[in-house]
C-alpha cells in the first residue's frame, strides 16, 4: 500500500473516489437535463427532464436503423474519420489522447476495485486481485505513453503553430496543461518506484515516489470532479453522442 502514504490512506482514497464519482455522475445528469431543454415532441410534463434527453437521443440515433448506428459508431466515433479528413496530425493527437485517456481511466478504476477486493479479502479473492493488478501494469504503461504522446502534440501545436497559439486561451492552457501534468507526474511516480516500463530502475527513488503519487492522484481527482463535467472537455462524451444522434452527418 505504498501508494496510500503521506496521509492518503486507503480509507481516504476510497472516500475521495466515491465523492469524485458522485460529482461526476451529477455533472452528467446536470448536462443531460440541460440539453433536454431543447428537445421537443414529448409531453410537456417531461420537459427539462433527464429522461427526455435520453428518449430524444435514442429516437434520433436509431432513426435510420441499427446498422447505420453501428457504422457511425465504428467509423465516426471509434476511428474519428471526420477528424482524419480535416487533419492527419489532429487525428493522431485525438486518437492517442482519446484511447490513452479512456483506457487509463478504465484500468485505474479496475485497479481500485482490485485494491478494495485485496484490502478486505472479499470472497477470499485477495490473491486473484493481486494477480489482476499485475496483469494491468503493461497496458497501463503502454496507454500511458500513448496519452503522453498525444498530449505532447497538443502542447507543441499551441507553442509552435501561430494560428493555434493565437486562439489559445487561459482556459485551454489549464485544460491541456492539466492533462499534461497528470500524465507526467503519473509517469514520474512510476519511474521513482523502480522497475518501470522502458526505463527500468534508471530513476528509482522509492523515498520520493509517494510524493509524486500523491500529486498525481490529487490532480487526477480534480480533473474528474472539477474539470471534466463542467468544461469543454465534456466533448469527450457530448461529441460522440452528437455524432451518433446525427447518424454521422456533419
Amino acid at each position: 500500500m505504498a501508494f496510500y502514504t503521506l496521509g492518503l490512506t486507503f480509507s481516504i482514497m476510497i472516500a475521495l473516489t466515491v465523492a469524485v464519482l458522485a460529482i461526476w455522475i451529477y455533472g452528467l445528469y446536470f448536462n443531460f437535463k440541460r440539453w433536454g431543454l431543447g428537445s421537443t415532441g414529448y409531453q410537456d410534463e417531461l420537459r427539462n427532464s433527464f429522461w427526455l434527453f435520453i428518449a430524444t437521443w435514442i429516437h434520433e440515433a436509431f432513426e435510420d436503423g441499427i446498422w447505420v448506428f453501428i457504422r457511425t459508431l465504428i467509423l465516426d466515433v471509434f476511428l474519428l474519420r471526420r477528424t482524419l479528413r480535416r487533419s492527419p496530425v489532429r487525428w493522431i493527437m485525438h486518437m492517442t489522447m482519446f484511447y490513452g485517456f479512456l483506457t487509463l481511466a478504465t484500468v485505474s478504476g479496475l485497479g481500485l476495485l482490485m485494491d478494495i477486493i485485496e484490502h478486505f479479502n472479499i470472497l477470499g479473492l485477495a490473491e486473484g486481485a493481486e494477480m489482476v493488478k499485475h496483469m494491468t501494469e503493461l497496458p497501463f504503461d503502454i496507454f500511458g505513453y500513448l496519452l503522453l504522446f498525444g498530449v505532447t502534440i497538443a502542447v507543441l501545436r499551441r507553442l509552435i503553430l501561430k494560428d493555434v497559439r493565437d486562439n489559445t486561451t487561459a482556459y485551454d492552457v489549464v485544460l491541456v496543461g492539466g492533462v499534461f501534468l497528470i500524465t507526467i507526474t503519473g509517469f514520474y511516480a512510476e519511474w521513482l518506484r523502480g522497475n518501470a516500463f522502458l526505463v527500468g530502475d534508471a530513476f528509482a527513488s522509492p523515498i520520493y515516489a509517494p510524493h509524486f503519487s500523491l500529486i498525481h492522484t490529487i490532480l487526477a481527482l480534480a480533473l474528474f470532479a472539477v474539470i471534466l463535467p463542467w468544461s469543454k472537455y465534456l466533448h469527450i462524451i457530448a461529441g460522440p453522442l452528437t455524432i451518433l444522434a446525427r447518424r454521422g452527418g456533419e
